[in-house]
């Protein structure tokens, strides 16, 4: 396989049936609506601490804030979604780094059905960008079958 075509996305990435990135943000201490100040991006989900979950039998332990691509792009190319993340990050560096000297808490997760062989894989450029804003990124991976009705 030629370098530039690591580099190029597959929308159509055959052996992904669907997938999505979110940037998650906790704090003790924050509200959803302080960490959408500091960073000026509009969460797609939030919660605050004491909030009931669960079907209410249960109260959030912190606040959550949540930014994800799942309805911002059906490429099924985890690349892409990481990249809308991170476009939407661009030049907030130093309000990502506050708010980790804050004490939040903040990873990308990234949702991804596998419809076969071979799954995400990450370019360069992103695992610096990820490794400058001190972000964690994992994948909740799940399988697929064609046979499956």
């Amino acid at each position: 396989m030629s370098e530039a075509l690591h580099h190029d996305y597959d929308d159509s990435y055959p052996t992904c049936v669907e997938t999505h990135s979110t940037l998650r943000i906790f704090s003790d201490d924050l509200a959803p609506d302080q960490i959408t100040e500091a960073l000026g991006i509009q969460p797609t989900d939030a919660f605050r601490r004491g909030d009931p979950h669960s079907g209410g039998k249960l109260r959030r332990k912190t606040n959550g804030w949540f930014y994800s691509t799942e309805k911002l792009t059906e490429s099924r190319d985890s690349r892409r979604h990481l990249d809308i993340i991170l476009n939407a990050l661009n030049g907030k560096e130093s309000q990502i780094k506050n708010l980790q000297a804050r004490g939040c808490g903040t990873d990308i997760t990234s949702y991804w059905v596998s419809g076969g062989q071979g799954g995400p894989w990450l370019m360069p450029n992103q695992m610096l960008k990820l490794g400058a804003l001190n972000i964690d990124i994992w994948w909740d991976i799940y399988f697929s079958s064609e046979d499956e009705t």
